[in-house]
């Protein structure tokens, strides 16, 4: 009898003891989860980024890195989510300033001491006034030819301002020499295996990205540039509409620039001329121009939009300011959402961005890395997107991802209601400002 005893003992421990046991020993009825088909996963170490990543699954940590060297100042680009020759550039000045090996590839070791919080050495570019490259990007960036701010030093956007402003003054005041291409026997791939053939090859003497004496003619005062050549408005296009573009983009004015002169522009140009104390037309005219292309210019304290979308991670919310004509003060929307997950691949970047727009072909974009769909899609950078709540291979909603909204559930993008992201997409064009916050 007292071995019997001992073994209902026993057995009643080991139920108690073995949850899956007491389950089977107790049934009960649950509610059936659905699996988050978007979700991603958390990682111990930072991913290798390197020259030519973009887009899918690094996107997100590319972001985050050129934040960082905006931030210490070795990237002047902005944060696009693509790592280019600039990026790559920039990690190596970052690791040759702050002793690790350059190799110009954002490794482990890379990230954790960009990452640290440790003080770190930033970026020392010259902006002595007095240095040829700052001197002639100051003017250059005034006159509506480079959109950048002069750092002095000679890099892409400043090599293709150079260029369009030989062009320009080629074209226009017939006064910059032509670059004269004089025949010369080239060696030039085949079509026998890899043999070269001497052919003879036109080569442009001149470097049309070279500061030369010419230019620093115009640059220094010598020469003088007719900055305002003809007025401008709504409906036109061309070359004085880039150059208005471009220098109220410098002002942070105008977000896009496109060469065509649209609402947008309309809207940036009224407040540049609010700010600068002149009529407010809308017109590009010759008193507008001479303020606009003059060292006097008052800038803007942001990119004028039509509506600016803060997120906030921390309340999972979406919050939408709508511009009345000289701020972003009045907050018309609040969105519910769900931004990235905590973990190095899966977390939503921070900072200020220019949204790229509506992106796909209409209603539904398709996810070919989770197998998923998502209707109304816009791009913030990069692969961040907004969208709505995630819909299976065959259309059919999922609803642990309208469960999950006001939580932390996406692989880094901003997870929406079906009707908030359909009201992005079709209100929030190309350029409008997306400040992501904790």
């Amino acid at each position: 009898m007292l071995h019997r005893l001992l073994s209902v003992i026993l057995i009643l421990a080991l139920v108690c003891a073995m949850p899956g046991l007491a389950a089977l020993a107790e049934p009960v009825e649950q509610e059936a989860v659905e699996d988050d088909i978007y979700e991603g996963t958390d990682t111990s170490d930072y991913a290798e980024l390197q020259r030519g990543d973009r887009d899918g699954d690094d996107s997100v940590n590319i972001i985050t890195l050129q934040n960082k060297l905006i931030e210490l100042g070795y990237l002047r680009d902005t944060a696009d989510g693509v790592f280019g020759a600039n990026t790559e550039s920039a990690v190596a000045a970052f690791q040759r300033s702050n002793g690790l090996t350059e190799t110009g590839t954002a490794d482990a070791a890379t990230q954790r001491l960009l990452y640290s919080g440790q003080e770190l050495v930033s970026a020392s570019n010259s902006t002595d006034p007095e240095s040829v490259i700052y001197r002639t990007q100051e003017k250059l960036s005034i006159w509506g030819f480079l959109a950048a701010e002069p750092d002095g030093v000679a890099g892409s956007q400043t090599n293709e301002a150079v260029a369009a402003f030989k062009q320009y003054l080629r074209e226009y005041e017939k006064q910059y020499p032509t670059p004269s291409p004089e025949p010369t026997a080239t060696p030039v791939p085949g079509s026998f295996g890899d043999e070269a053939i001497a052919v003879d090859m036109p080569i442009v003497k001149e470097d049309e990205t070279k500061i030369d004496e010419h230019l620093l003619a115009y640059v220094d005062g010598e020469y003088e540039f007719q900055i305002y050549r003809q007025t401008v408005a709504n409906g036109d296009s061309g070359d004085e509409v880039t150059r208005v573009q471009r220098r109220l983009y410098q002002l942070k004015y105008l977000p896009i620039v496109d060469g065509a002169f649209g609402p947008s522009t309309e809207r940036s140009l009224l407040y540049f001329q609010r700010k600068n104390g002149l009529n407010q037309t809308a017109v590009a005219d010759e008193a507008t121009q001479r303020v606009l292309f003059s060292g006097d210019a008052i800038e803007s304290e942001e990119f004028v939009c039509p509506y600016k979308l803060v997120v906030d991670v921390s309340d999972q919310r979406v919050y939408i300011y709508q511009w009345n004509g000289s701020s972003f003060g009045t907050c018309i929307k609040e969105m519910i959402c769900s931004t990235g997950m905590k973990g190095a691949s899966t977390e939503t970047p921070l900072g200020t961005f220019q949204m790229d727009g509506p992106t796909g072909t209409g209603e539904w974009y398709w996810f070919s890395s989770y197998k998923c769909y998502a209707k109304w899609a816009s791009r913030i950078v990069g692969g961040i997107l907004f969208h709505s709540v995630i819909y299976s291979k065959g259309k059919v909603l999922n609803k642990t991802s309208v469960r999950k909204l006001g939580k932390r559930a996406s692989h880094g993008c901003i997870r929406l209601t079906v009707e908030d992201a359909q009201w992005i997409y079709e209100n929030c064009p190309s350029g409008t400002t997306v400040v992501i916050q904790d």
